[in-house]
């Protein structure tokens, strides 16, 4: 053995002086390790620690109960001292599970309360849902299967008994899964459901307040109209099918007082009108053609009816050549106020009706001569009170004709109507066929609607308009990304909106407390208080249960000289957005700071909120709004359960029938796919891949989480108080740790909650795993254990789990709770911690670990991307760097430098390079050997340590 390590060494001295430097010295460092057999293993210091390597979704639940999640809400509002954040809940429908819409709009509004707890601020969150409405009774009456109950839906207790039940069942439904995805907030204790006595009590309040402002009144005006829920419907509660296919006619009407132009030009007193519509059922209810005066049009003939004369638009004779296939020769042409007492014959009600100016008379489509029915068009309707017409409405709530006689009563316009009424027209239809465009159906039924006048109640949205205007102008909309287009179509919904219709003909919903005494129709403030004293005593069905004496205080009686047996109670509900509108009340007085929802909402809720709270307060009720997107498949298609592209909360978190196809992602996972992808675009996309990604990322937090953990694990409590000398790289970390917390924080403010999951990420990868952890390693696993060289990297790595935590915590709280358990200073769940001790130097510049990062990659070029500790590094730099980096090498040359670390080589021969900035690199194969326990070669002679895990070693036996 002697000989054998004596011939070794013979050759080996041999090989230097060839100096056949990479290859050589790799052969050296290949005998060299072969004769060091003797392991130290056993007396390196690795990171451990209990914390798992995978997440158990199986023990989120317990989880939660360790880390507390249920009492966060009620201790943050009586320890933190910080600004409060209000955060108003926009209300979900209670009307069913919930879906991934709801999945975004809970998690995001959770990030952000926490992001402002884990700042000191305390947070004003209260959830809430809206449970009255068409939605809500649809689909409880859809549930109910005894026979006995069915024929009793039509008593209205009955149906309020049912829809009640199933809201309720649903709220709790829907608060459990809130609570399983982390959801803070007070749930058993603080909440707001607009079925509550005193939400009810307050809304009818709010109802009279507007009413005696004049802000609320009762008429007479064409709404929409849904004959298969039989209720008017707002705007919102519309869905458009953009290939929805109509009949269209083109129809004659018979002029019978033609214009002189006209009979000079074509000696014929038999001139026709023709208009087009695509509602031909509406025909019945014509009033009145409508002209412009500002346009020109034409007498022509159309070679399928010869010997006739049709008034047109002249700009759209060429469109109906196309549309009739047939040749339109022009005879004359006059000017659109010639039209001015022209009359003509409809020959379905046999009246004679009148021509009239209408400002919405437009070239852009049909024949320049609009069809007018009063009953059934806002535009139309407009023009009947300006000519004071009577304005009747035949067709009933169900979407059938009546009082007209002649076969039609009974029928559904949509169908078997229509096609009667268009048979009727006979001859006088010149064109038919099919147009397909854009039309609104119910949003729940979704089947299509209609516009019919009817006796409704309404919100003066005219008079409120340049306040609300003036109040949004005030409002901060986010993301910045879209505000100005978010923007521009809030303040396109409320210039468009002339009135807000809030009645509606159902029986689950607040009242409209108002009764009815012959023409006269009442609302006064002592009915109101009445009916809300009686809500207090026998419950919210009081409207209907109570006879109109009971409603009715005697003073009222007298004041306005009653009949008390002729009096009924009015049969109207309010729209659920005047609902969900005055929701703003429930913050007693505060304006909130943020309403976060989706951006149809901005037809929605956010206007309802805005236009009530200018209304009864004069100010919008938000500072700010989050408008966040809809979610779609990969193909970008919305979820539709039809196509079989829906994506449930729960599955993703639990998985499917099919692990394979639907695996548990977790809460994690989805939590984590909300912040990455759910707030910068309007289409939030989802995807198996998405999701596999966002699960892989969430993986690798955690694997940080765990390495730092096992550093910090064997250090004492009262070590975590010392500060310690920081190196160069120490301090740079540190002052990098404060900076990347600074900017989440700055993330989580501004709302860009897909910027901070990115940086989080780019922190760990880059500064954090390649960069510090990469770097310290050798003092951290062969320093002596209770070395200040080794305290520092673990107090380093301690303020950077800390950190970590404070940035994930509020996208993760599932996780940082967890990883905080196996932390030594842990006592109490992570968010309930006010103050955990961590390092804090000034801010370090990163210019000079710009170049020394530049250099190291000029080394790894050079060595061919090999085991950096192997090589030598000779690097000559300009005077100015020289001095800052010889304070990093303690001295020209090294081998256990703050620059040798960073660098991770076996030695550094600095120099000062002449003349010229940047530097030069020479890489060269060291010629020591390899230590057997820091693995670093720096072994002077033929020994199995250097000389520092010599020292380390001897001093931890002594």
């Amino acid at each position: 053995m002697y000989l054998l390590r004596s011939l070794n060494i013979f050759y080996i001295n041999k090989l230097k002086r060839l100096n056949k430097c990479t290859v050589l010295n790799n052969v050296r460092f290949k005998n060299s390790a072969e004769l060091k057999t003797k392991t130290y293993s056993h007396t390196i210091l690795s990171p451990k620690t209990k914390f798992p390597t995978r997440s158990n979704n199986s023990k989120k639940e317990e989880s939660q109960k360790l880390a507390q999640f249920a009492d966060l809400y009620c201790w943050q509002r009586e320890n933190l001292d910080g600004p409060e954040f209000v955060l108003h809940d926009g209300p979900p429908y209670a009307n069913g599970d919930l879906h991934m819409g709801h999945a975004v709009n809970k998690i995001i509004k959770d990030i952000n309360n926490r992001s402002q707890i884990l700042q000191g601020n305390k947070v004003h969150y209260i959830p809430g849902w809206d449970c009255h409405g068409l939605p809500i009774e649809l689909k409880a009456l859809q549930k109910v299967k005894n026979s006995q109950q069915r024929e009793e839906l039509s008593n209205p207790i009955q149906i309020r008994n049912i829809a009640k039940k199933f809201a309720l069942e649903t709220v709790q439904r829907q608060k459990e899964a809130f609570k399983s995805w982390g959801v803070m907030a007070d749930w058993d204790n603080q909440s707001y459901l607009t079925l509550n006595k005193s939400y009810v009590q307050n809304q009818l309040r709010c109802f009279y307040e507007m009413f005696k402002k004049r802000l609320i009144f009762r008429a007479l005006k064409p709404v929409f109209w849904s004959p298969s829920s039989q209720t008017a419907l707002a705007e919102a509660e519309l869905e458009y099918d953009p290939q929805f296919k109509s009949k269209e006619v083109y129809v004659t009407f018979n002029i019978t007082n033609v214009p002189i132009k006209i009979l000079e030009a074509t000696n014929s007193e038999k001139v026709s009108a023709i208009v087009w519509t695509t509602t031909p059922w509406s025909l019945m209810a014509n009033r009145a053609i409508c002209f412009s005066p500002q346009l020109k049009y034409s007498i022509v003939t159309v070679s399928t009816r010869p010997g006739s004369y049709f008034l047109v638009g002249s700009a759209l004779i060429e469109g109906l050549e196309k549309s009739f296939g047939a040749e339109i020769t022009k005879i004359t042409e006059i000017e659109g106020q010639d039209l001015h007492g022209v009359v003509y014959e409809n020959q379905l009600t046999n009246e004679t009706l009148p021509f009239l100016p209408g400002d919405h008379v437009t070239e852009a489509k049909g024949t320049g001569l609009v069809h007018t029915a009063p009953a059934h068009g806002p535009d139309d309707f407009l023009v009947a009170l300006k000519h004071n017409m009577t304005v009747d409405c035949n067709v009933d709530e169900s979407g059938c004709y009546v009082n007209l006689g002649a076969g039609l009563d009974g029928l559904p316009i949509l169908g078997e109507g229509q096609d009667l009424v268009i048979s009727k027209l006979g001859d006088s239809i010149l064109h038919q066929g099919t147009y397909i465009h854009s039309y609104p159906l119910d949003w729940r039924t979704k089947k299509p609607v209609i516009i019919r006048a009817s006796q409704q109640w309404f919100i003066d949205t005219a008079s409120l308009k340049d306040k609300a205007l003036a109040a949004l102008e005030k409002v901060e909309i986010l993301p910045a990304s879209s505000s100005e287009q978010s923007r521009q179509g809030f303040r396109a919904q409320l210039q468009k909106r002339p009135y807000w219709c809030i009645s509606r003909q159902r029986a689950w919903g607040v009242p409209i407390p108002a009764l009815y005494f012959g023409d006269k129709v009442i609302v006064d403030e002592r009915i109101v208080e009445r009916l809300c004293s009686l809500l207090e005593t026998k419950g919210a069905d009081v409207w209907w249960t109570c006879s109109v004496e009971e409603l009715v205080p005697t003073e009222v009686v007298e004041d306005h000289k009653l009949d008390l047996n002729k009096v009924t109670k009015g049969q109207d509900i309010m729209d659920i957005w005047f609902d969900s509108g005055i929701s703003w009340s429930v913050l007693g007085g505060k304006k909130a700071r943020l309403y976060s929802e989706g951006y149809d909402q901005l037809t929605g809720w956010f206007q309802a909120a805005l236009l009530t709270s200018v209304a009864l307060n004069n100010d919008a009720p938000y500072q700010s709004i989050f408008v966040h997107g809809f979610v779609v498949d990969e193909k970008k298609r919305k979820m539709s359960k039809s196509v079989g592209n829906v994506i449930e909360p729960a599955t993703i978190i639990s998985g499917g029938k099919d692990r394979n196809a639907q695996p548990a992602y977790g809460i994690d996972t989805l939590r984590w796919w909300v912040a990455s992808h759910a707030t910068q675009h309007s289409q939030i996309v989802i995807s198996k891949k998405l999701l596999e990604d966002c699960q892989a990322e969430v993986i690798r937090i955690r694997n940080i989480l765990k390495f730092l953990l096992g550093v910090v694990s064997d250090l004492e409590k009262e070590k975590f108080q010392r500060t310690p000398s920081l190196n160069f790289l120490d301090q740079y970390m540190v002052s990098e740790t404060q900076d990347f917390l600074k900017q989440i924080y700055n993330f989580y403010n501004s709302f860009r909650y897909n910027n901070a999951s990115q940086s989080i990420l780019y922190f760990i990868s880059n500064k954090v795993s390649a960069l510090y952890c990469h770097c310290v390693k050798d003092r951290l696993y062969c320093s002596r254990k209770e070395s200040d060289d080794r305290l520092s990297v673990q107090l380093v790595a301690h303020t950077i789990l800390i950190s970590l935590l404070k940035a994930i915590g509020p996208i993760l709280p599932h996780l940082v709770e967890e990883a905080w358990r196996y932390h030594p200073l842990f006592d109490k769940p992570f968010y309930f911690t006010r103050e955990i001790p961590v390092l804090s130097v000034p801010s370090v510049g990163s210019e000079l670990m710009n170049a020394i990062l530049e250099i190291k990659r000029e080394v790894c070029v050079q060595t061919k991307n090999e085991n950096l500790k192997k090589f030598d590094a000779n690097i000559k730099v300009a005077d100015e760097l020289f001095s800052e980096l010889h304070k990093l090498n303690e001295g020209r040359q090294s081998s256990d430098s703050v620059l040798c670390e960073i660098l991770e080589m076996a030695r550094v021969n600095l120099g000062v390079m002449n003349g010229g900035k940047g530097w030069l690199v020479e890489v060269n194969a060291c010629d020591r050997s390899q230590c057997l326990r820091c693995r670093k070669y720096n072994v002077e002679d033929d020994n199995d340590l250097c000389g520092k895990c010599t020292k380390v070693i001897s001093e931890s036996q002594v």
